[in-house]
């Protein structure tokens, strides 16, 4: 059995290898545009590029889920984090379309392949906690994000261009996911000391299918705000149009912070209903009526009510699987997919319908996550415990 100190040991590392994680991707974002620069392409030719990173993010998941089966979780995460360091360095080195797009390739496949790896490690961390513990992990990555694009965007403005920003990135993550990796293993998943029926049922289990549909609405409703909230405030606002986008994330973030207390607290089904349907009503209100006083509190309350349905559906599909691995690899590609077509389908919908009415679907989307909670989130006082059983 794993000790307390153990455990805390391994929460702890995890948190650091979500930190690391998000803090490269954090950086990436700033630099993709001085790299487009570099390499000399327009931004539609970019945006294929990139689709070449999405596309083996998606199958990076699926080999991550087979190392996480087969190796220890702590050395795949050790090897994986190490793979994403450097391919992060990678991007700086394209001088032509065609490095760029085998960069590209090879940091969405690592990317991709730890994300899963690391899910996979923190949901069998939280069945040894007995409670609830997923949403620190991801609240680690979402800090690590800002804290990344907030250095990349001063080394950027101090005048230091792709190569050394990247080189500074590629190295603290480097040590700090080897770090991460650790000596302590944790004991067999739980889902392996089941009995081979409840194995078998688990991977019957029909509520993985509601919790890949909730996973694809919250990252296509991510998407879409990341992509759209900032040109939306645009045309109805004479300033502080970025405020949205930095509301959403502010209240994604503290809600995080605060999410494993109110699952404890209240359960996964009240706080992923409830945190739902004031995020539906909060992008109604600012879709209907747009100031700044309405894009900051509707998009921080967006963003605090959609923080925790990621990691429960991600704790969750973990529990119903016969291997951990295997359900977290489903609800993030299904994810995953939601997150890269948000954006493509609002874009499409603004050929047909004005930009606000095209927002509207996230308030669809959005009641979809409230529904579906109610089918496959269990109630408080079954939350935990018989969410394994």
């Amino acid at each position: 059995m794993a000790t307390e100190a153990h455990l805390h040991q391994m929460r702890f590392r995890n948190t650091l290898t979500f930190l690391s994680n998000g803090f490269g991707i954090g950086v990436w974002s700033i630099e993709i545009a001085p790299v487009r620069l570099i390499v000399g392409i327009s931004e539609a030719v970019l945006g294929l590029a990139l689709f070449g990173f999405a596309a083996a993010a998606l199958l990076g998941m699926r080999v991550g889920a087979r190392m996480s089966d087969r190796w220890p979780i702590n050395r795949v995460c050790g090897v994986l984090g190490l793979a994403f360091a450097v391919a992060l360095f990678l991007p700086c080195l394209a001088r032509d379309i065609g490095t760029l797009v085998i960069t590209l390739i090879l940091l969405g496949a690592t990317n991709g392949a730890l994300d899963v790896a690391m899910n996979t490690r923190g949901s069998l961390i939280e069945n040894r906690y007995d409670r609830p513990i997923m949403s620190s992990f991801h609240a680690a990555w979402s800090i690590g994000g800002a804290a990344g694009a907030a250095l990349a965007g001063v080394l950027t403005g101090f005048g230091f261009g792709p190569v050394i920003v990247l080189s500074i990135a590629a190295l603290f993550v480097a040590v700090s996911l080897a770090a991460s990796s650790g000596a302590y293993q944790p004991p067999a998943p739980l889902a392996n000391e089941c009995s081979s029926s409840c194995g078998k049922r688990r991977q019957l289990d029909p509520r993985l299918a509601g919790l890949c549909l909730l996973a694809f609405c919250a990252l296509f409703t991510e998407g879409a705000i990341a992509d759209w909230s900032s040109i939306y405030l645009q045309g109805v606002l004479e300033s502080g149009f970025a405020i949205g986008f930095f509301a959403f994330s502010a209240g994604m973030s503290v809600g995080r912070l605060g999410g494993d207390r109110a699952v404890t607290r209240y359960g996964r089904l009240r706080v992923g209903s409830l945190g739902a349907l004031i995020a539906g009503l909060a992008m109604a209100y600012v879709l209907w009526a747009p100031s700044l006083g309405t894009a900051c509190i509707c998009f921080l309350l967006t963003g605090q009510g959609m923080s925790n349905v990621v990691p429960m559906t991600f704790s969750m599909a973990g529990q119903v699987t016969a291997k951990t691995s295997q359900g977290i690899a489903m609800a993030a590609t299904f994810g995953y997919t939601g997150f890269l077509l948000g954006p493509a389908f609002i874009g499409g919908l603004t050929h047909f319908l004005t930009l606000p009415l095209a927002l509207m679907v996230l308030v669809i989307t959005i009641g979809v996550i409230a529904l579906t909670s109610q089918f496959v989130f269990p109630p408080k006082e079954a939350d935990y415990q018989s969410a394994r059983k």
